[in-house]
């Protein structure tokens, strides 16, 4: 259901104009402010309250509020919130007098600090004793800001949800998707300061704009003070060709709008399209045909149009709704339920027992493997050295007369060859030894062996003693570790 405003007649008298005033209150807050100015915001009293006074006297507005003078002397809080509350109820009359004569209040703040988690309550609280419409601007820290900053800032969001009639809170988190991921840190901080300031300007250029169908200050209430809870805004602006239809979606593109998907949970959805002099009525339905495709049939439309000859070819929509506290918090709350489910995984140590046995089992299959594979090694260690002491046997009982002290001798070596421990030798490093079996090949040494007693002297290259476990020292082909008289086949008499 589309409901028309009829608000139609402007204010002609002083007195019926809606007095607006914004306070800043801490050093973000002041932030948002100077960027509000910037801006060239207007028609709004702009006062900054704060307990650091250099922070407060570097912020642009007119009028200016130190909270806590007896209390922080001029300092800030060092990020107590407690602080902060003691600071802003010892400047209370300050502030009544700041707030004085207004009948809409923006509370500009950065929640999990000292002043703004702390002072902002209580300044919303003595506002809406003052009879105002009090909306407040809060954003969240960084989540690398730390949980406790974090915990901080949802405390007081809590509290600044009991004392305004809407809040408009921006999550930095979800400001940064709408940086470069390049961007300078700057530039993060800054889109919030941005997206505040331009939600500012639209709640006020809504209110005091005249248009054909004008929105009222009592729409803008319906809109927001039904909820009672989280306050959805969007704004959209485009002078393309298709400017209708780009305009609705950069305003459903808000990160307050979650791309439109919030609107359906909403009773009321306050609307203003606004655009010069060339827009056009076929442009106002497309728009609104698209956005009903993300509101529900029950939901109550607030419209309004305005021309202003300033937009020149621009054409602007604007978004204002609120859900009730219950919808708004539904879904954190699901998610923190979710987070207890942790201490089940815990009984799930009785079946850790058994995997520890299959451990124990493993380590027995293991030690058989070196086994298998030494056996191979010696094979391959006794094949190659047997062949030249086989050959060099032979003539040794011809040629030497004593023959029974050289059987005597043969017989422990010959049982010392397969008992040694060379198996575990990793069988790559033996391959050089296969130098000694060339040598039993050359036919001129094969007749010099026959003649000589090498019957002992030739079983000492196949066990090479003390230097069995060591790697063989192989210089032009030679191993070194064998006596030269027997690499250079030389007698011993």
């Amino acid at each position: 259901m589309i409901q028309l405003s009829r608000n139609y007649s402007l204010p002609e008298r002083e007195d019926q104009i809606i007095r607006i005033k914004v306070i800043a209150v801490g050093s973000a807050g002041s932030n948002a402010l100077d960027r509000v100015v910037l801006d060239g915001m207007d028609k709004s009293d702009l006062i900054a309250a704060n307990t650091d006074v250099q922070s407060l006297a570097s912020s642009v507005a007119a009028v200016k509020v130190q909270l806590g003078r007896s209390l922080t002397r001029g300092l800030g809080t060092g990020g107590d919130p407690e602080l902060g509350f003691d600071a802003a109820q010892e400047s209370a009359d300050e502030i009544r007098q700041a707030l004085a004569e207004a009948r809409l209040i923006f509370i500009c703040t950065g929640l999990g600090g000292g002043t703004g988690s702390g002072a902002s309550p209580v300044i919303a609280q003595i506002a809406r004793e003052m009879g105002a419409l009090v909306i407040g601007f809060a954003t969240m820290p960084f989540t690398f800001e730390g949980k406790r900053r974090t915990a901080q800032a949802r405390d007081a969001l809590a509290r600044l949800h009991e004392t305004t009639d809407a809040v408009v809170c921006f999550e930095n988190d979800r400001m940064a998707d709408m940086v470069a991921p390049k961007a300078g840190i700057h530039q993060a901080f800054a889109v919030a300061d941005m997206t505040i300031s331009q939600s500012l300007r639209s709640i006020v250029n809504l209110i005091q704009r005249p248009g054909i169908m004008r929105i009222g200050f009592d729409d803008l209430l319906a809109a927001l003070r039904g909820g009672g809870g989280r306050c959805l805004f969007g704004y959209g602006e485009s002078d393309s060709d298709n400017r209708a239809h780009q305009a609705l979606a950069q305003a459903l593109k808000n990160p307050l709008m979650d791309r439109g998907r919030m609107l359906a949970d909403a009773s009321r959805v306050l609307v203003q399209v606004a655009g010069g002099p060339g827009m056009t009525l076929s442009e106002v339905e497309i728009l609104m045909r698209e956005l009903n495709k993300h509101i529900s049939e029950h939901t109550q439309l607030l419209f309004g149009t305005a021309v202003d000859g300033r937009m020149g070819d621009r054409l602007s929509v604007t978004l204002i709704s609120s859900l009730p506290a219950d919808e708004a918090e539904v879904a954190p709350r699901k998610s923190k339920a979710h987070a207890p489910p942790p201490p089940p995984p815990k009984p799930v140590i009785e079946p850790v027992a058994e995997p520890q046995i299959v451990q124990f089992v493993q380590p027995e299959a293991p030690e058989p493997e070196p086994v298998m594979e030494a056996e191979p090694a010696v094979f391959q260690r006794e094949q190659i050295p047997p062949e030249p002491v086989v050959e060099d046997i032979l003539p040794a009982p011809e040629a030497v007369a004593e023959s029974q002290f050289a059987e005597a001798e043969m017989e422990p070596e010959i049982e010392s060859a397969p008992r040694p421990t060379t198996p575990r030798i990793i069988p790559p490093k033996k391959k050089p030894l296969i130098a000694p079996k060339v040598e039993a090949e050359n036919p001129k040494r094969e007749k010099a062996a026959a003649a000589a007693k090498q019957e002992i002297l030739q079983f000492e290259p196949i066990t090479r003693g003390r230097f069995e476990k060591s790697e063989p020292t192989i210089v032009e082909g030679q191993d070194l570790d064998v006596p030269t008289f027997l690499r250079k086949n030389v007698r011993v008499k």
